[in-house]
């Protein structure tokens, strides 16, 4: 049985994925699994590929994508019908913002599976803060306050080589489509319009929102396109906040003091973005009925709690996440509220593509700041663009 996953662990992913599924292998020891890691673009492109795999290609028999992947591959006819393999399979458990994103649309027939999530959030170093901030509570709540938090930390540090106020939590360096969507949402702006008819990716305050998160690049806050091994961290003092999904300030190296706070607001009021991982079957798997057996194992409290906790991540399923949560009163504390803003991308076929369309507007901005060209024009008029080819893929997927 072939699995593919995305990097979970950064540069562990392997050895704890491995570890994961050694798991299982000891309740199952008649079932082999053979792991494939992939990046996120890897695996989006591959997506439309292994419907109709040539003779060397191998097939994969569990897969697992972003939440809001699921339409788009039952579409394809990539997912198999897990209420179909196991008519009592049941979500009645499963967190209740990712359940939608488990079914086709429209039906109660379930494709996908959760298996962890994740929510955006700010991780700052308390020892640096305490250099520039008497109350980072209150400084670090608006955008605004970040950036003047960001140029004074940067004075602060400016004899220290390679020193940036925010840390990449991109591994290359690029900007992310993901973290900037608290931004955006905190202008009272959406990807899409309520009936998916319609985007605002070209309206003012999508344009604003965006901007203040590309704002961190533009400044030099944040280190962009840059060598993984010369992107300063936290944790070798050449950064001093994070904006990540991941749960950072639970696993800092002894001696460092990590705070967590929700994404700052541009607006009235904190988002959050709340990304869940799901695990689906492939249709043209011959092992059908072992791929069903691991994604249950998957979706197991103590698995979910066991591989949750190795990631950073939160488990899916209600029993296992209050478990994780209250078992720690400061994790309970510092998530609350966070969670309480979360919002999740919608499960439509065209949320994939609207997201690639997205992130490549910000790979050419990236170019263009580090090549010191960037501008409002140039931001608006690849927006404008952006939001025309997204009206086009809604008039035929969604209209």
């Amino acid at each position: 049985m072939i699995l593919w996953v995305l990097p979970d662990a950064g540069d562990k992913s392997r050895e704890r994925m491995e570890a994961f599924v050694a798991r299982f292998k000891k309740e199952n020891p008649s079932i082999n699994i053979s792991i494939r890691i992939f990046t996120r673009n890897i695996l989006w492109r591959r997506m439309f590929t292994i419907k109709h795999p040539t003779y060397e290609e191998e097939i994969p028999d569990i897969i697992q994508i972003p939440h809001y992947w699921t339409a788009l591959l039952v579409r394809e006819g990539v997912a198999a019908n897990l209420s179909e393999l196991d008519p009592g399979l049941s979500l009645t458990n499963c967190l209740l913002p990712l359940k939608n994103a488990c079914y086709q649309p429209g039906t109660k027939d379930i494709y996908s599976y959760p298996w962890w999530f994740d929510v955006s959030a700010l991780h700052y170093r308390t020892d640096h803060l305490k250099l520039v901030s008497s109350n980072p509570e209150k400084d670090l709540s608006t955008w605004n306050g970040l950036l003047r938090v960001c140029a004074a930390l940067q004075n602060t540090f400016r004899d220290v080589p390679g020193y940036y106020p925010m840390q990449n939590s991109d591994w290359r360096g690029s900007l992310s489509m993901r973290l900037a969507l608290p931004c955006i949402w905190g202008k009272g702006v959406d990807l899409l319009s309520a009936d998916y008819k319609n985007t605002f990716v070209g309206t003012k305050a999508f344009k604003e929102g965006l901007r203040a998160y590309i704002n961190l690049a533009i400044h030099e806050y944040m280190p962009i396109l840059r060598e993984r091994g010369s992107l300063g961290t936290m944790a070798s003092g050449k950064a001093s906040l994070i904006l990540s999904r991941k749960q950072g300030s639970f696993n800092a190296p002894r001696g460092i003091q990590i705070r967590t706070l929700p994404v700052p607001s541009t607006g009235q009021n904190s988002q959050a973005y709340l990304s869940g991982m799901n695990l689906f079957i492939n249709t043209l798997s011959q092992e059908k009925k072992n791929a069903l057996k691991f994604i249950k194992f998957c979706a197991r409290a103590d698995n979910q709690i066991e591989y949750a906790a190795k990631i950073d991540a939160f488990p899916a399923f209600e029993d296992a996440f209050e478990h994780f949560v209250f078992s720690s009163s400061r994790r309970l504390e510092t998530y609350s509220n966070i969670l309480a803003s979360a919002r999740t991308l919608p499960n439509i076929t065209v949320t994939g593509s609207v997201m690639e369309i997205l992130k490549r507007v910000l790979a050419v901005c990236a170019a263009q700041i580090v090549a010191g060209k960037f501008s409002q024009q140039f931001l608006d008029k690849e927006l404008d663009t952006a939001a025309r080819e997204i009206e086009y893929l809604l008039s035929i997927y969604e209209g």
